[in-house]
């Protein structure tokens, strides 16, 4: 298999040059290969070095276990997530109504587009931004109200109230571009909820190299509060809260052990019963500090 990789030679975030290898992981979900992941010298960003170009990387997604793009059902870890992606979906539209009274929205990075038909259903004027044209096919068949963006220059000029990135901007690969555009269309008081994996949490440091949520090479960065705190400080943003998101844990973990057991041969009971057990201790671990949080929901505002 041949696709395009590049190389930085500067942080994303602050753009100094030096970097050093903090782990390896491999791409369980596409190609099987190992990739690198380096941590900068000066502001401390993981981030995947060398990774596919924006060209290339589509192939890394064309896999229909990729739950986000396809809506699969198969399998009981799947039929799962969407029995608790049900209850979620509604969680965070209430997390939105509770900080804003507007309703103009950008869904960036909708995936197969629940979020947005959440939203659309309860009075929400929803543009949403998705590159996959399989999943826009899907937001398209769920809601036609739902105006569909797929580049920077097509979403709309009129200012929204909220943009929303549910597990998407670890994907981004103009980050800076990206965040200063939202910047640019976010109204004065809006909000920018941003979704990532936390790679301090309990269950990154037990899976290490296995931790599903490196997801290696999609994942072009893997953040904390630290890093992304300070990548969006330097955009004109600052952070107003941040939540816990308690179900991903067990999610991870249960993949985790996938990608553990091709190596170890481990049983599907044991690994369940394990992914249990490594979720619990680590949403025990985030109970008083939600930045411990195996993934974490962060509420930016402008700052300028």
């Amino acid at each position: 298999m041949e696709h395009s990789l590049e190389t930085l030679n500067a942080c994303p975030s602050c753009g100094t040059s030096g970097y050093e290898h903090a782990i390896t992981s491999i791409d369980y979900t596409y190609s099987k290969y190992p990739f690198e992941i380096v941590a900068c010298e000066s502001c401390q960003l993981l981030f995947t070095n060398p990774r596919p170009t924006e060209d290339s990387i589509g192939a890394y997604y064309d896999n229909p276990e990729y739950v986000s793009h396809t809506d699969t059902k198969t399998g009981l870890l799947f039929r799962l997530y969407r029995i608790v992606k049900s209850f979620t979906l509604k969680q965070k539209r209430l997390l939105l109504q509770k900080h804003t009274k507007q309703r103009t929205v950008l869904d960036y990075g909708a995936g197969s587009g629940d979020f947005s038909v959440e939203l659309a259903s309860h009075g929400w004027s929803v543009e949403a931004f998705e590159p996959d044209s399989k999943a826009r096919t899907l937001i398209i068949e769920k809601d036609s109200r739902i105006r569909i963006a797929t580049s920077l220059d097509d979403i709309t000029k009129q200012s929204k109230s909220v943009i929303t990135l549910w597990h998407v901007l670890e994907h981004v690969h103009k980050l800076q571009e990206t965040i200063g555009h939202f910047h640019r269309i976010l109204d004065d008081d809006g909000l920018l909820i941003i979704a990532v994996p936390n790679h301090t949490s309990f269950d990154a440091r037990f899976y290490k190299k296995n931790w599903a949520a490196y997801d290696v090479p999609r994942h072009l960065y893997h953040f904390d509060i630290t890093t992304i705190e300070t990548l969006m400080a330097r955009l004109g943003f600052r952070l107003k809260t941040i939540k816990p998101m308690w179900f991903d844990s067990y999610y991870v973990s249960l993949l985790s052990e996938k990608n553990a057991s091709e190596k170890n041969g481990t049983t599907t009971v044991i690994r369940w019963i394990r992914a249990i057990y490594v979720g619990t201790i680590s949403n025990l671990y985030a109970l008083n500090k939600t930045s411990r949080c195996s993934s974490v929901t962060y509420i930016f505002e402008k700052s300028n």
